[in-house]
């Protein structure tokens, strides 16, 4: 759908162009992306399908047709990704490839042929990105906002950024003396003279983005580090200066403890996400136009190989452009600002009412998250609520969720919350949540070892008539009010009491380590979720080939599990139609003659991360749907505690299906095709047919309270 015009609106060219023709027009070079290096077998690399993902991302920069702050966040998006992917699976990777292992989980390569292809990917990526950040950059210049990236003679810059230079520190050292220790993650130059080497480091990440002063009406930035290399001499005076080039590193961000040793587990983590600043260098990236001595040098002293060394001509970090995309003015460059609605039926009830009533559908970020505050607010104030049980995976530094339970125990309510301590890069954050909740008598559960809790539920206990009414939201995204408005996730409030049993019995299973509880309707990981998966494939084969329709639509964030994958083969090959939407990591080959003729698989990739889990089953009309915090991977099967509900109110199940999936599927304004030999194809509209783009098409159709839908239909108290 297309979206109305706006004054905020960025106009640019209509036309539609692939990210190869638009980097020719940029570079004069004809800069395709190519196919993927994978295996002829029966599964794609992860690693590399992940890389394409990365390259959908990096489409959304280039794109003219988009705001141009939305350009530089999606470039900066671009090296986050990136950098997390070095930490994380380039790190595994590298120890797997150290062990000389020659096969590992969802691949048919060894360690060291991916970690070549991962290498070739990144250079061509990064060198795409370049090109796409200058052009950025130049935009941003005709808009008034002038970021200095290059430095040549000029007297009053140099003067007001000497004046404003943040804070900085500095040593030089000979060249036969180790680096000292370097942070990661922080800004770095290196300076070298003919027998002594110096290392620049800027100590806090925001700084090597310095505001100017205006000149006229134009906004002015300087990316120190460029400077610092440009200036170097001036700061070493009386010795020679061979060259000087910033650099970063990125360092393993796997943490080394003893899940087994749970009374201590907390402090393990602390210590460990210490011994994390000095964990292994896995990647050394450096801001050159060219490989150097220098690079060479500081590549030896991390320990590194050539494999680990990157040279890119491309600012470094480009997190710390979030500055520019924050400016409360120039509204006009970025998207007009989403304003979460409330349900209508949450908007005349109480909220307990209202669950009570009617299962209640929540479409984050169209649908405010401040609903599950309040849903959490009243429990905590209600005299008739009696206990309260949550998990938590992420969250903010300031959590509205928090201070619900922590006021709810303050009134005397029995709460029971389970904090994911081992959520990566969350972990600082969990333990000192985990530790207030204790501290002002909340029940923490203890740490379950090796296991991550990773499902997103909240359950209240509360007392009618003389008996307990389970009121239960259940969802799939974190319960972060930040990552509510950038992530799109999908979440559900039911009064359902066979449901709230179940729930229970899983709050229980964590607390007791397990139980023999059967679940009937919620299918549990590691319990019962990848069978109950698996299972429900196989009867839709089963039904197709009895002679009736199979029919099967999923959308997740990754499909990796290669028994689930050749559960989908088997269907297949059964004439079952299958549609996945996957946003990220896809192992599974669509398309294939013979394997995989009726498999379609599709992205989206736009203004929303797109983070909800549907799996949807035909079961001979039966219409089975489950929402769920699981994605397709062996990680969610085996190492975590997930949850998949399902949804029963046979409207809401209409209304996911026909309507949520449905028009995510005919996305073809950000809509991308996977084909046969793993490239992506951006999805076009027809030439005299009707533009759809699903994201803008559901804030729309949140703010019109679902004007036309069959939530609007539905009888009094619908959501």
């Amino acid at each position: 759908m297309k979206r109305s015009a706006s004054k905020n609106h960025y106009s640019g060219p209509p036309e539609w162009r692939s990210l190869g023709d638009y980097l020719h027009e940029l570079t004069g070079n004809r800069m395709e992306l190519p196919p993927p290096r994978t295996p002829d077998g029966r599964y794609f690399d992860r690693d590399l399908s992940w890389l394409h993902f990365n390259d959908r991302v990096l489409s959304e920069a280039a794109d003219h047709t988009a705001p141009p702050f939305e350009r530089l966040k999606f470039a900066a998006i671009v090296s986050s990704n990136l950098d997390e992917f070095f930490m994380v699976r380039v790190a595994e990777l590298a120890k797997r490839n150290k062990r000389l292992r020659s096969r590992w989980a969802g691949t048919e390569q060894s360690p060291a042929r991916v970690l070549s292809q991962i290498r070739d990917h990144v250079l061509r990526q990064k060198a795409e990105q370049a090109a796409v950040l200058r052009d950025i950059f130049g935009v941003l210049a005709k808009e008034g906002i002038l970021i200095y990236s290059e430095f040549g003679e000029d007297a009053e810059l140099d003067a007001e950024i000497r004046a404003r230079l943040p804070n900085i520190k500095f040593l030089v050292r000979r060249n036969s003396e180790p680096l000292p220790p370097l942070a990661s993650e922080r800004l770095h130059v290196f300076v070298r003279f003919p027998d002594e080497y110096a290392v620049i480091t800027i100590e806090e990440r925001q700084g090597r983005m310095l505001r100017l002063s205006r000149r006229g009406r134009t906004l002015r930035f300087a990316l120190i580090e460029r400077w610092l290399a440009a200036r170097a001499p001036s700061f070493f005076p009386g010795r020679e200066v061979v060259e000087a080039f910033p650099f970063k590193i990125i360092r393993d961000a796997d943490l080394r403890y003893h899940p087994d040793d749970e009374e201590s587990l907390e402090e393990q983590i602390v210590e460990a996400v210490n011994r994390r600043l000095k964990a292994r260098v896995v990647r050394l990236e450096v801001d050159a136009p060219h490989y150097s001595e220098g690079a060479l040098f500081v590549a030896a002293h991390l320990g590194l190989d050539s494999g680990g060394l990157y040279r890119f001509s491309l600012p470094l970090d480009l997190r710390t452009l979030a500055v520019i995309y924050n400016m409360k003015s120039f509204n006009h460059l970025r998207y007009p600002p989403l304003h979460p609605q409330i349900p209508p039926m949450l908007q005349k009830r109480t909220i307990f009412d209202a669950i009570r009533h009617k299962d209640i559908l929540l479409h984050h970020p169209y649908d405010s998250f401040d609903t599950i505050t309040r849903f959490l607010r009243s429990a905590a104030r209600d005299p008739n609520v009696t206990q309260i049980y949550h998990t938590m995976y992420r969250t903010s530094r300031e959590s509205p969720i928090m201070e619900a339970l922590l006021e709810a125990v303050k009134r005397g309510k029995k709460v029971t919350a389970y904090i994911e301590i081992k959520a990566r890069f969350d972990e600082l954050n969990n333990v000192r949540w985990a530790e207030e909740l204790r501290n002002s008598g909340v029940r923490v559960i203890r740490p379950l070892g090796g296991y991550k809790v990773h499902s997103k539920i909240t359950q209240v206990l509360r007392t009618e008539n003389g008996k307990t009414v389970y009121y239960t939201h259940l969802g799939t995204g974190n319960y972060h009010p930040g990552t509510a408005r950038q992530y799109t996730d999908l979440g559900l409030f039911t009064a359902r009491q066979d449901i709230g049993n179940e729930t229970l019995a899983y709050f229980r299973s964590l607390t007791h380590r397990g139980t023999d509880t059967v679940f009937k309707h919620l299918l549990v990981a590691p319990t019962n979720l990848h069978d109950g998966f698996e299972n429900l494939i196989r009867q839709e084969t089963l039904i197709q080939k009895a002679g009736g329709k199979g029919h099967i639509v999923a959308k997740m964030n990754a499909l990796v599990d290669p028994n689930v994958i050749d559960a989908l083969y088997d269907a297949s090959q059964a004439g079952v139609k299958i549609e996945l939407l996957i946003r990220g990591i896809c192992c599974l080959r669509p398309g294939v003659k013979g394997l995989s003729d009726n498999i379609r698989v599709v992205s989206v990739v736009d203004r929303f991360l797109e983070h909800s889990r549907i799996y949807y089953f035909r079961s001979n009309g039966s219409k089975k749907i489950y929402l769920s915090s699981a994605d397709w991977m062996p990680r969610n099967f085996y190492a975590r505690y997930e949850v998949a509900f399902p949804v029963i109110d046979p409207i809401l199940k209409k209304y996911i299906r026909e309507t949520v999936l449905a028009m995510s599927f005919n996305d073809n304004v950000r809509g991308w095709s996977l084909k046969p030999d793993g490239t992506y194809e951006r999805v076009t509209p027809p030439a005299s047919g009707k533009q759809i783009r699903s994201q803008f098409f559901f804030e729309q159709l949140a703010m019109s309270r679902y004007k036309d839908t069959i939530l609007a239909a539905r009888p009094k108290g619908g959501s």
